[in-house]
């Protein structure tokens, strides 16, 4: 294995542990709300790994996003009443 790929599968497994630690958050305190800059703090993470985690629990359908840009979990069921 190249250096490169070791630093390439320590850097996803680094992105891969945030997101559950992020996702975990906010399923154990739904009435959680974040900006990119509070998540940044919350988790000690830069801005632009941050938002590309919370933007792909976005996509998967664990938290919304607001315009102004505020994170919190999604409860599909109650957006269908």
């Amino acid at each position: 294995m190249t250096d490169y790929e070791t630093l390439d599968r320590v850097g996803r497994r680094r992105i891969e542990d945030l997101l559950v630690r992020i996702e975990s958050e906010f399923l154990s305190t739904p009435e959680l709300r974040l900006t990119v800059s509070e998540a940044q703090r919350r988790f000690e993470a830069d801005e632009i790994t941050c938002e590309a985690v919370l933007d792909a629990l976005v996509d998967a359908a664990v938290l919304f996003k607001t315009r102004d840009r505020v994170y919190g979990r999604l409860f599909p069921h109650l957006m269908a009443a």
